[in-house]
């Protein structure tokens, strides 16, 4: 198929424009090696994932001295091992990429470098400090994804992309739908953010959680598993329907963070196990569904929670950290340093008002109901509303959680009902 010869012409002149424009970019790889290419460019970058190459193809869209976006993955630079353009592209020589050694450039080349790195403003000031949000208690009341929804909306209006939210959790596990809300909002964030795990006591929606996160560290008697689903109550295990429709679930959360879908069925069902061998050579791990390999981590005769060692050793783990200081050297940074307390106020300060209910909120539901103090009839009946006024307050303050504190929709409209209803008993003592 021909083109005519002056679109030929047109398309040639377009497409050199273009390139003229393309903004040069510079990055200071490991091993003292320098790339140059530009904005706009198809790129193969090979990235370090928890020892493995990982290989990302696409557009170089944004570019920075401590993080790229290649085709809308976020991929810090000291993570990367090697850059290459896309080898169907045509790259003119003039502008051509390539990896030299910085020790062979001259003086003038190093000036040069320096002088482009300057001009790559950062979009965001990355990272030099964490942002930290303690997650403890149950999943859906204390432990819930408003906290990590306005945490994240902090950041980015604040200090940009290529933050580090370090979520810290302790916690007994709850909720299976918060945890899918929770799951929304982090995969979400974390296309522009990096999410670690930090586990004291992770359990059932909060082992869930975990997995999450692009990373997970333990405290030396940190522990996460036993992710078996419940209906109603905690002797009744949910039936095999529903259970295997979660290990499904939780396969696909383990395989996009990269971490082996096989331990999903050994942390829901006793019915599963899991083992694994290291490769001497290459501490390569392959794992099991079953006990062929040489470590075992679940034998059929109960849920599996991990322990701190034994998760980093079989690769489910990235280190064990008992300090701030000691995770901060996990992450790459000369200390452990929080750019602000928002994470932390924000849980607090929700904790607080959730206690404070739980301090309140049965007397309230006792008169409510019409145990109330009163000398005469109309002054028990307006005990009892400013009861039923004060819990539809709390449902509002409470949000999202008031359905896990018993007061759904339908809970409020039965109070407002029932506000009505004793209204209408005042007014009869009034004829």
């Amino acid at each position: 198929m021909k083109f005519h010869t002056l679109l030929t012409i047109a398309l040639t002149i377009l497409l050199s424009a273009s390139a003229s424009f393309a903004e040069p970019v510079t990055l200071e790889l490991s091993g003292g090696k320098v790339w140059r290419g530009e904005i706009g460019q198809t790129v193969t970058v090979e990235v370090d994932e928890r020892g493995k190459s990982v290989f990302i193809e696409g557009e170089l869209t944004r570019a920075t001295a401590d993080y790229i976006m290649v085709g809308g993955e976020l991929i810090f630079v000291n993570t990367i091992k090697g850059l290459k353009p896309d080898s169907s592209e045509e790259v003119d020589d003039s502008t051509a990429t390539e990896e030299v050694e910085t020790e062979t450039e001259d003086a003038t080349t190093s000036q040069e470098t320096k002088s482009e790195k300057k001009e790559m403003k950062p979009l965001g000031d990355l990272p030099n400090g964490v942002f930290y949000l303690p997650m403890h208690q149950m999943v859906g009341t204390y432990f819930r994804p408003q906290e990590i929804r306005d945490l994240v909306a902090h950041i980015d209006e604040n200090y940009g992309p290529g933050q580090i939210i370090v979520l810290e959790i302790d916690s007994g596990g709850g909720s299976v739908l918060k945890w899918s809300e929770i799951r929304e909002v982090v995969f979400e964030a974390r296309e522009r953010h990096r999410f670690v795990a930090w586990i004291t006591h992770a359990i059932s929606g909060a082992a869930a959680t975990a997995f999450l996160c692009d990373e997970i560290y333990y405290k030396t008697t940190g522990e996460l598993g036993s992710i078996t689903m419940y209906s109603g109550h905690i002797d009744n295990v949910s039936p095999d329907w529903q259970l295997f429709g979660w290990i499904s679930e939780l396969e696909g959360v383990l395989a996009k963070t990269s971490r082996t879908p096989l331990v999903a069925g050994c942390m829901v069902k006793n019915s599963f196990a899991l083992s694994y061998d290291v490769d001497e050579e290459t501490g390569e791990i392959t794992y099991y569904a079953d006990l062929q390999g040489e470590h075992h981590l679940s034998r059929y005769d109960s849920n599996l929670t991990l322990g701190a060692e034994e998760a980093v050793h079989s690769g489910l783990g990235d280190g064990i950290a008992d300090t701030k200081e000691e995770l901060a050297a996990f992450l790459d940074l000369d200390e452990w340093v929080e750019y602000d307390t928002f994470g932390e106020d924000a849980a607090e300060n929700w904790w607080a008002t959730l206690k404070e209910f739980e301090e309140v909120g049965r007397d309230l539901q006792r008169q409510a109901q019409g145990d109330v103090e009163g000398n005469t009839p109309r002054e028990r009946i307006n005990n009892q509303i400013d009861a039923l006024e004060e819990l539809i307050k709390w449902a509002k303050k409470l949000g999202e959680t008031a359905e896990m504190m018993g007061m759904d929709e339908n809970a409020i409209d039965r109070l407002k009902r029932a506000i009505e209803d004793l209204k209408h008993q005042l007014r009869l003592l009034d004829d």
